[in-house]
């Protein structure tokens, strides 16, 4: 009887195609379905967006023009006995309102205007004389304090007030006198039917427009009505507010109730500019392209199940005929079933291999090479116990290798930060590259074994031929250090022990070496030490110097980085000529006075140099070469050198913009208040920097500024003291006598006749 039997991986084959082929045709169609969903939504984003910046920006320069009409009005000399007189006939108010309202027929969106006199108590309009029928205007006058100034309020006008019903915004300007009591208010009424009817144009069957604020209240929409107390669906004021972007667009609803929700911040408000519109012609759109790319989809994910048939029979081939030749007769007696797994197959045949590959693995980790590595740490660091358990078989393997010759040198990572940082792959993958690099460029002839000791150090030990001690080691070292900085990027120092021979003097070179690893601090990165330098630094005393500490703060103090510099580096030279006790202590004494200087430093000024005296002595205690040090120190006398002249070039410009101002203004009513209000600062900090700038206090430079206008004046001209004394910004005649005699010794009327017989006398 005939038996069939079909590939396994053929089968495999055609199933992985049909789905990779169904997978990218799936994402296609999707793709496809999201970008023109997106183009319509976008579209739909862009138009809305569109016309929500032209109502803005016309928000704006309305906003502008009621600032520029308050100002002007409350400042017009024509309109001052309105704020002053007590009481006014009916035809000097209904002039008055007259030319109020001409003033603003030039512009068609102001409506009326709303006066209050602070002096008089009376209250004037432009529309009707009840203003005090007003309560919402009356209420904004009594707290004024209270009341947004040159703000947007909607609102309705009340008819037994005003006549009429109208839709306004309302902004509201006061002034106060000299006591900070209410002395004109201003309420000026923009009429809203050009926002409603703007909001309009969105109005559709699935469309509106509104204005609502940060309460989710809708303040005005395009029925042309202000709803104070209609609330919108908090959430989707929570989404707009949530995106904390000026503008944007987003998506509410499912299906048919989807809606695209556009808005708009209003500049100067916390009011946002909202249009509704219904995603009907989008939902239905994606619904025709649905059952389109549906139809699409499924025709060709037919003709993918039979191209996939084809192209697996096409990859199979040349490997069924590799899977025939490698069973050979095996096949016939393999083929049981009707799906024949060529993959078990061919895993028997190589299955004899496995124990190659595990004899791989275990051969990268040499036993020799973990047994020279432990038993030389546990000598070095005289741990006896572990050292007597390897001797034996240290000494089978290695013999007597300790008792040669050799040179023992330990080597240390500059940036030990930079190597703890590494993953555990890198740091292995760095070890290897730094040994084999090691015993290449070290080996003298005979061998060199380098051995890592943990905390970024590594120890070589070089075995030298018989009588080999000429050897240039400084020269060798260097080509090591610059082999590895160049493979890895990472410096090295070295620390030479010496020439040992056996386990007692590994153990004392060791010793040596790490005693100079210690003095790596007061050098260079890529430092090569010897032996000798240890006698260098223990045989030279050195005091600490607090002339040159004086003097190095001194410089910091008066701003002068590069002197400051200059002399550190003198500090650094001298300190580092002892031993590194003496070193470490002379440091931490300096940055303990440089620390203090900095505090002091700081308390005298009034902008504060951005040093934190913990992380200072935190930095100055953590470096690890002498590069480090100089570094952290230069970096911090250069934000004091760079701070100084800074802040006082910017306080200089400060005060000699102050200064044009008064001298450009001091006809007007000045003050310390005033000014800092002008010049966006407080009256402390205002006084502050002019008294130290100066010399003199505002108040006593406004003074001398009118004082001599004043005497000029009574020279050159015939004025009467009271018109110099009003044209020179005084009102108190009093206080411009007394202030005048201090000055100039005498009254301003004895100042002109004593000038006038001095120029006779002249004469």
């Amino acid at each position: 009887m005939f038996k069939w039997s079909i590939s396994r991986t053929f089968v495999n084959i055609v199933v992985l195609l049909s789905l990779l082929l169904l997978v990218v045709l799936g994402g296609f169609s999707i793709t496809a379905f999201k970008s023109f969903e997106g183009i319509v939504t976008q579209r739909t984003y862009e138009e809305n967006s569109k016309e929500l910046r032209i109502i803005s920006n016309t928000i704006k320069r309305m906003n502008e023009d009621v600032k520029a009409f308050t100002f002007r009005q409350l400042d017009d000399p024509a309109l001052a006995p309105l704020f002053e007189k007590k009481k006014l006939d009916y035809f000097e108010m209904f002039g008055y309102m007259d030319l109020i309202s001409k003033s603003f027929e030039i512009n068609p969106i102001f409506h009326s205007d709303t006066l209050y006199s602070g002096t008089t108590g009376n209250y004037y309009s432009t529309l009707s004389s009840m203003v005090q029928k007003d309560s919402f205007f009356v209420n904004a006058i009594q707290n004024f304090r209270n009341t947004p100034v040159l703000k947007p309020i909607p609102r309705v006008l009340p008819q037994e007030a005003y006549n009429t019903s109208a839709t306004v915004f309302t902004y509201f300007y006061f002034q106060t006198d000299s006591d900070n009591k209410l002395s004109k208010a201003l309420g000026v009424n923009i009429d809203a039917a050009w926002l409603c009817d703007t909001l309009s144009k969105f109005k559709g069957q699935n469309n509106k427009a509104y204005i609502i604020d940060k309460t989710s209240r809708t303040l005005i929409d395009d029925s042309k009505q202000i709803h104070n107390l209609d609330v919108l669906n908090p959430e989707l004021v929570h989404k707009i507010m949530e995106t904390n972007q000026e503008a944007g667009s987003f998506e509410t609803g499912a299906n048919k109730d989807q809606k695209i929700i556009t808005y708009l911040w209003m500049p100067e408000t916390n009011w946002v500019l909202v249009v509704e519109e219904s995603n009907e012609f989008l939902y239905q759109s994606l619904h025709f392209v649905r059952k389109v790319v549906l139809q699409i989809t499924l025709g060709i994910a037919l003709f993918a199940l039979a191209a996939a048939g084809f192209i697996a029979y096409r990859i199979y081939l040349p490997f069924g005929r590799v899977f025939r030749e490698v069973i050979g007769p095996r096949g016939k007696d393999q083929n049981k079933g009707p799906l024949v797994d060529e993959v078990k197959l061919l895993s028997d045949v190589f299955q004899k291999n496995k124990g190659l590959l595990s004899d791989y693995n275990s051969y990268k980790q040499s036993a020799d090479t973990i047994l020279l590595e432990n038993y030389i740490k546990a000598v070095l660091m005289e741990n006896n116990s572990i050292a007597n358990q390897l001797t034996g078989e240290f000494s089978s393997v290695f013999g007597n290798m300790l008792d040669r010759e050799m040179m023992l040198i330990l080597l240390k990572i500059d940036r030990r930060e930079q190597f703890d940082t590494m993953d555990a792959d890198r740091k292995k993958a760095y070890r290897f590259i730094m040994m084999n690099v090691a015993e290449e460029v070290l080996d003298s002839g005979q061998t060199a074994k380098a051995i890592y000791i943990g905390e970024g150090q590594f120890i070589l030990l070089v075995f030298l031929p018989d009588g080999k001690h000429d050897i240039e080691w400084d020269e060798k070292i260097k080509l090591l250090q610059n082999t590895v900085k160049e493979f890895t990027g990472i410096t090295l120092s070295a620390f030479l022990g010496g020439y040992v021979q056996g386990v007692e003097a590994l153990i004392h070179s060791y010793r040596t070496a790490s005693l100079l690893l210690k003095y790596s601090v007061i050098y260079s990165r890529e430092a090569i030490l010897h032996p000798a330098v240890l006698d260098l630094h223990e045989q030279m005393t050195v005091t600490y110097d607090e002339k040159l500490e004086e003097r190095i703060l001194e410089s910091i103090r008066a701003g002068d980085g590069d002197e400051a510099k200059s002399l550190f580096d003198q500090f650094i030279e001298v300190s580092s000529k002892g031993d590194i006790e003496s070193f470490m202590l002379s440091m931490t004494r300096f940055s303990l006075a440089l620390g203090k200087a900095f505090d002091i430093l700081n308390k005298t000024r009034i902008e504060k140099i951005p040093i934190s005296m913990k992380d200072f002595y935190m930095r100055m205690a953590a470096f690890e070469s002498i590069d480090d040090l100089k570094s952290k120190f230069y970096e911090d006398i250069m934000k004091i050198a760079d701070q100084k002249p800074l802040v006082e070039t910017r306080h200089d410009a400060l005060v000699e913009s102050i200064k044009r101002y008064v001298q450009d203004h001091f006809t007007e009513d000045l003050s310390l208040k005033g000014i800092a209000v002008e010049f966006k600062l407080s009256q402390g900090y205002l006084g502050t920097i002019f008294k130290e700038s100066v010399g003199w206090s505002v108040m006593d430079f406004i003074h001398n500024v009118r004082l001599d206008k004043s005497a000029e004046l009574l020279l050159a001209t015939e004025l009467s003291i009271t018109e110099i004394m009003e044209r020179t910004g005084f009102n108190n005649e009093s206080s411009f006598y007394k202030l005048f005699k201090r000055r100039f010794g005498t009254t301003p009327k004895a100042y002109r006749v004593d000038i006038e017989i001095m120029n006779k006398l002249e004469k």
